[in-house]
């Protein structure tokens, strides 16, 4: 799933956002709310899920740099 976010001021009673192109071609869904603040709300995981994660040993030492793939 391709979640995009986006952030402002309503002026008006319409708002214009321009989508990635990977939503070409798929159904998709628009959620509006208003914030009460202007920092956006922690996210949570599900409680079903939540104080599952148990990580044995270190993540990042134990791949080398190089095969991460990222840009220099």
């Amino acid at each position: 799933m391709l979640i995009q976010r986006h952030y402002t001021d309503i002026q008006s009673t319409r708002l214009t956002i321009e989508l990635p192109e990977s939503f070409l071609n798929h159904e998709i869904e628009v959620v509006v709310s208003i914030l009460d603040d202007k920092a956006p709300v922690p996210r949570k995981p599900h409680p079903d899920i939540a104080g599952k994660l148990i990580i044995k040993g270190d993540l990042f030492d134990s791949v080398s740099a190089a095969d991460w793939d990222l840009p220099a």
